[in-house]
């Protein structure tokens, strides 16, 4: 009898050993296969455990931030993922059960995630990832085991960079067909109310008597006054409808070259254009793409008031769907670069709008309508304006018009 009792605890020993080597052997297997899914993802993503240390961090993320996960594994610094000095990211706020301050460190609106259950969301954007700055959706969710404990939190980022600059793209042309309808209506209104005081300040002033000289001489400012005036109003017409562009088949190479001479005549800065032998005709209203051309190099020319010179380069282009905005096709391309002052980060995504400027003093025609008159002009020839500037270090506009091209040739 005592024998089988001893057989009895030997076999149950022997029970026990062998469940608690598979259940170590199960959480190890378990453990790698989460590992794999991690590694595998293409999302970018880390894990941290409830002392901050991280555990994990994806191929994904390697790539983004350009940190290898050997550098970072076992260190409390998450945060330079996306950040230049420490600070908690969202997992740190989530097992500190802090997320009730997060308005404290991110300039969105942490919510909960109507995906997840008990995950947390912020979209943020990072200047200091990729060439211009990224947009990211930041997922974060503690981890919880079998016995429903936190052993510790993951974070996720989703790239929405081309979402929210469509976004933008979509509300910044719904602003400006808005207030261009508004504004086709006063300056039509406008520009009838000038023809009749210009008429009778013209009558007024073949009627004045030779000795009335200070009569003809606020005749005269007065008319030099509704003149400009009434270009004012012939500004904001074009604006609102692109100026009724005439298009015919155009060569571009004089008009470009014609446009630069007028826009740096008497100037000290210098432009020896760089245009394709080859370059492709477009259908275009000429007077306005000059007009567009020309405004482009006078900014780069403000933007250099110490001298210097301003880079034009023509050429051909067939695009795909790398373009945001433009259609696949055959385009001509209008590289307009200064080495100048540049335009601030923050005001990139104004510099089309209407009346916006960042010039100090506002000569004529320096009232902010210039580039939103050049976006309208080729918003109605169906191409396309972008820009990129460094502060400091100058400015590149991207003019895309549409080329006419017959079998392969123009």
């Amino acid at each position: 009898m005592q024998n089988h009792i001893v057989l009895f605890i030997l076999i149950l020993a022997a029970t026990a050993i062998v469940s608690f080597a598979y259940a170590i052997w199960r959480g190890r297997n378990d453990e790698q296969i989460l590992r794999s899914i991690i590694q595998s993802s293409p999302i970018p993503m880390f894990v941290i455990s409830t002392d901050h240390r991280i555990l994990h961090w994806n191929r994904a993320l390697e790539g983004l931030s350009g940190i290898k996960a050997e550098d970072v594994i076992g260190t409390d610094q998450q945060w330079r993922a996306f950040y230049k000095s420490p600070r908690s990211c969202l997992a740190d706020l989530i097992l500190s059960n802090k997320v009730i301050n997060s308005s404290i460190l991110y300039a969105g609106q942490v919510t909960k995630s109507k995906v997840l259950k008990d995950a947390y969301e912020v979209t943020e954007f990072f200047p200091d990832l990729g060439e211009k700055g990224k947009w990211f959706r930041i997922t974060s969710a503690a981890i919880r085991d079998s016995g429903g404990k936190i052993f510790g939190s993951m974070e996720t980022l989703e790239d929405i960079t081309d979402q929210k600059t469509a976004e933008e793209e979509l509300l910044k042309r719904t602003k400006l067909e808005s207030l261009g309808t508004f504004a086709d209506g006063v300056a039509k209104d406008f520009d009838s109310l000038l023809s009749a005081i210009l008429r009778n300040v013209f009558l007024a002033k073949i009627s004045a008597s030779e000795e009335d000289k200070i009569l003809e001489n606020g005749l005269a400012i007065a008319e030099r006054a509704g003149l400009q005036a009434k270009e004012l109003a012939h500004r904001l017409i074009t604006f609102a409808q692109g100026g009724y562009p005439v298009k015919k088949l155009e060569n571009l190479d004089g008009l470009i070259r014609e446009a630069i001479a007028k826009a740096l005549a008497g100037s000290d800065v210098a432009c020896e254009p760089v245009i394709a032998s080859d370059l492709w005709p477009a259908e275009i209203d000429a007077m306005q793409i000059k007009q567009v051309i020309e405004n482009m190099v006078t900014n780069a020319r403000e933007a250099m008031p110490g001298g210097g010179v301003v880079e034009v380069i023509a050429e051909n282009i067939t695009t795909g769907t790398n373009i945001r905005t433009l259609g696949e096709g055959n385009y001509v391309r209008i590289v307009i670069r200064d080495k100048g002052v540049g335009i601030p980060r923050e005001n990139l995504s104004k510099i089309f709008d209407p009346y916006f400027t960042t010039k100090e003093k506002k000569s004529r025609g320096g009232i902010g309508l210039g580039l939103a008159i050049c976006d309208s002009i080729i918003k109605y020839h169906n191409g396309l304006i972008s820009v990129e500037s460094v502060a400091g270090a100058g400015t590149s506009f991207f003019i895309y018009l549409a080329a006419v091209v017959k079998n392969g040739a123009p």
